[in-house]
């Protein structure tokens, strides 16, 4: 049977039934793997060439001579030869080891020849197991060459074993349905199962706005589609800034996009609680976001629950949930992508490290969902460093902010495979904030499950009088990727269940 699943086109076992999608593969963490395969292909680390990896002996439990030690230094590699009897999709296990007691990250990319295949992050198991690697392998009938190369972290390989591509093993790589929110609204739920089907086979466009949707109204004359997906900000709902007179309307916006056929995403710059410095040039009241605009002290806040700055952070995320219910009253599912870019530390939900940072993005969520009872988040993780990570459990997509160039249009595969690497399990991945246009010609050439784009507002697309700006993407290449079938506009996008307007 032949049938596809990526690229290209490729014949596996003949018990699998025709998959949807680009496989993304699901945890282990709980799943017992099949049984080896009586087909099954080994090869020792130890007996591939060396790239910075060395040969060691110093743990127990290994096979073979050794294991390659992977050390604590970017793009180290080994390679592997491979000798596959029939052309087709493989199952790849890597008997590892993270270092014990290691809390640092260890991640592994594979790449097959000159195509990379995927990356993935370790956990931490102190003694070598099977890894079951979450992408499948297109290996042609003869010899392969296989990369095996370190992201980041000290880890240890003892061997590889690869196997064809069965329905038994293609079940156990299966993609998390669930929404990591209970008893998410069914068309939360339908959304995210869209986005899984759509791995693999286009990327959807999107836009964002400030206030009203002048950017959208740009794009439609330019091209005379929409973007699939409209991009908001709550920054005016901040208690801080209401209380100086700010006012939005994009909540209705949001709502208006979703009947007449489109998604939703939201990010919100949450203006800080107290401690707004207000002073010129450039630490004034509205900009409170910014760490530099505030001296209010989060983590500080966090180890007082009984404090005035932890009731001012439940106020604000209070008067948020108040906004996110009436887009859940009007049945909208949000893309919702809260304390974005806090890795960069320019914000101040980033000013104090990781864990700080963890510990107000698990509060957020515990109060959106199990506070309030809000079933319409679908929640988009964008610390934008992996070591941010604040769980499997409170993710459901990793998300990305690039802003490349003036008309430097890239297709981003480097900084896929290192979103790949953030989770322990599987997720969908996003470019959530954009400059200009991501390569999509590129993109469907090398089938990137990029889940979506979202072009921020202003110059990035319109200039001071609202027209159309070639500043960062070209007339010209907006239209052909706008064009391109791999790109997905509003009229594109099924119902999901819900009444078009």
């Amino acid at each position: 049977m032949v049938v596809s699943i990526g690229t290209p086109f490729v014949a596996i076992a003949e018990d699998v039934p025709f998959p949807r999608d680009y496989p993304v593969i699901q945890s282990q963490q709980g799943r017992r793997l099949p049984p080896l395969s009586s087909r099954a292909l080994m090869y020792e680390a130890e007996d591939g060439d060396f790239f910075g990896v060395r040969q060691e002996k110093d743990y127990q439990g290994y096979t073979g001579s050794g294991y390659v030690k992977f050390p604590v230094i970017e793009g180290v590699s080994l390679a592997v030869t491979v000798t596959i009897p029939q052309e087709g999709y493989y199952a790849l296990r890597l008997r590892s080891m993270v270092k014990p007691g290691d809390t640092s990250l260890a991640q592994v990319q594979i790449d097959v020849e000159e195509r990379s295949v995927g990356a993935q992050r370790l956990t931490v198991t102190g003694i070598f197991s099977d890894v079951l690697f979450y992408y499948p392998l297109w290996l042609s009938k003869g010899e392969n060459r296989l990369f095996i190369s370190s992201l980041q972290g000290e880890w240890y390989l003892d061997r590889l074993t690869l196997e064809p591509l069965t329905k038994e093993l293609y079940q156990t790589m299966l993609p998390r349905r669930n929404l990591v929110t209970p008893n998410p609204l069914p068309a939360a739920q339908a959304v995210y199962q869209y986005l899984l089907d759509m791995q693999g086979k286009g990327i959807l466009s999107g836009q964002q706005i400030y206030g009203r949707s002048v950017e959208i109204n740009t794009i439609f004359k330019e091209i005379g589609k929409y973007p699939a997906i409209l991009g908001i900000d709550l920054i005016d709902y901040s208690p801080s800034r209401v209380e100086r007179g700010t006012k939005s309307s994009v909540i209705q916006e949001a709502i208006n996009y979703w009947k007449k056929g489109g998604l939703v995403t939201c990010a919100w710059h949450w203006n800080a609680p107290t401690g707004l410095i207000d002073k010129e040039p450039d630490k004034r009241w509205y900009s409170g976001f910014y760490t530099k605009a505030t001296t209010f002290d989060f983590a500080a806040a966090l180890e007082n629950p009984k404090g005035r700055e932890y009731a001012l952070l439940l106020r604000d995320i209070d008067a948020i949930a108040v906004e996110l219910k009436k887009l859940q009253t009007a049945g909208v599912p949000v893309l919702w992508r809260p304390l974005h870019e806090a890795s960069g530390g320019w914000f101040w939900w980033g000013s104090k490290g990781p864990e700080p940072y963890k510990k107000l993005y698990m509060l957020l969520f515990d109060r959106l969902v199990r506070h309030h009872g809000l079933t319409n988040l679908i929640w988009v993780w964008n610390g934008q460093d992996p070591a941010w990570y604040p769980g499997d459990d409170v993710v459901d997509i990793i998300s990305v902010d690039l802003y490349p160039p003036e008309r430097d249009y890239r297709d981003h595969e480097k900084e896929l495979r290192a979103l790949q690497a953030s989770s322990f399990e599987p997720k969908l991945c996003a470019i959530s904030e954009n400059g200009t246009l991501p390569n999509v010609e590129a993109i469907a050439q090398k089938r990137l499950p990029w889940a979506w784009f979202c072009t921020w507002n202003g110059e990035f697309v319109i200039d001071g009088s609202g027209k159309f700006s070639e500043r960062y993407t070209e007339r010209g290449v907006f239209k052909a990727y706008y064009e391109h079938p791999w790109l997905i506009t509003r009229d594109e996008v099924p119902s999901l269940g819900r009444d078009i307007q």
